[in-house]
């Protein structure tokens, strides 16, 4: 791969529509980045890093864009799509039409930040997952994903919470639980708003079937919602 002594064309002229939501710092990481996905064929962080012989930085400069940078993922989307709707060719159309899905990001293990157990249809068994939902316009000149968020796993305590305010109460019997047996007072509480099949696994809920798309559409930039979940209100 040959080094960049400059951004590309295409970056030069686009990048400018996202300059107000970074610093001045940030901003030149983001077209350093950007033109990283575009032209490298290593595109991890030290590889876009190795492009710039011009301007050579340490990658840690870049890996902080992506992990600690304050910028807002909303205002960097909204500004997508206001260049999006700027242009004759990606604008939205009467005739354009938009769907909703969601994408199972499967993980070898359980120790991940809202992370639940979903049932996967290909594969007819439950996964460990993230929940990639989106909003994808599409029409005959062109399509790009418009919104999109991960769908997060039920709060037990705000579920615990719920389930007293509505009036279900534990039975004396099973209050002890929370405190010597926390996997089954989960697991109990998941119960109690949800079919009695509904599994659970390490007082984790677990999702009782595939998400129905016109429900999910209905939460998309409010808090995207996965319906028929063991343990939702």
């Amino acid at each position: 791969m040959f080094p960049l002594v400059e951004f590309p064309a295409l970056v030069q002229h686009y990048a400018p529509c996202f300059e107000k939501v970074f610093s001045a710092e940030s901003f030149l990481q983001f077209e350093r980045y950007i033109s990283g996905l575009l032209v490298s064929e290593n595109k991890t962080v030290d590889g876009i890093n190795r492009l710039f012989v011009h301007e050579s930085r340490h990658q840690s400069s870049l890996n902080r864009l992506l992990t600690q940078s304050p910028f807002s993922l909303e205002d960097l989307n909204q500004a997508r799509l206001t260049l999006l709707g700027s242009l004759p060719g990606t604008q939205m159309k009467r005739n354009g039409v938009m769907s909703v899905d969601d994408t199972l990001l499967i993980h070898y293990g359980d120790h991940f930040d809202q992370i639940a157990s979903l049932w996967d249809p290909p594969t007819g068994r439950y996964v460990w997952a993230h929940d990639l939902v989106s909003l994808h316009y599409s029409d005959d000149d062109t399509d790009s994903p418009r919104r999109f968020q991960l769908w997060k796993p039920t709060d037990v305590d705000a579920l615990e919470r719920g389930l007293v305010a509505a009036g279900i109460r534990l039975r004396e019997s099973k209050q002890t639980l929370k405190s010597a047996a926390p996997p089954q007072m989960a697991e109990l509480l998941a119960k109690g708003g949800a079919p009695p099949s509904a599994p659970t696994r390490n007082g984790r809920l677990v999702s009782e079937q595939t998400p129905h798309r016109r429900a999910i559409a209905s939460g998309l930039g409010q808090g995207a919602s996965r319906p028929h979940v063991a343990g939702d209100l």
